[in-house]
């Protein structure tokens, strides 16, 4: 579970690198899409810079890509 604060700062910060999402619940968020490894790359960068971990889930089949955010 993410709290209130850690979603709305990803989701900010989401929106700000241009990435489109379908849902975003529970930590986990649902792309529009499927995410490239660059792609991937470039949240996870722009999260750490605040302390915030990223894991993408192994689901490619079903374009879900799932979260979790550690705050310090």
């Amino acid at each position: 579970m993410v709290c209130l604060r850690t979603r709305f700062f990803v989701i900010q910060e989401l929106e700000g690198l241009g990435f489109k999402y379908n849902s975003f619940e529970s930590g986990e968020i649902d792309f529009k899409k499927d995410l490239s490894h660059s792609e991937r790359k470039k949240i996870d960068q722009s999260l750490q810079k605040y302390g915030l971990e990223l894991t993408f889930g192994e689901s490619d089949l079903i374009s879900k890509i799932r979260h979790a955010f550690l705050s310090l």
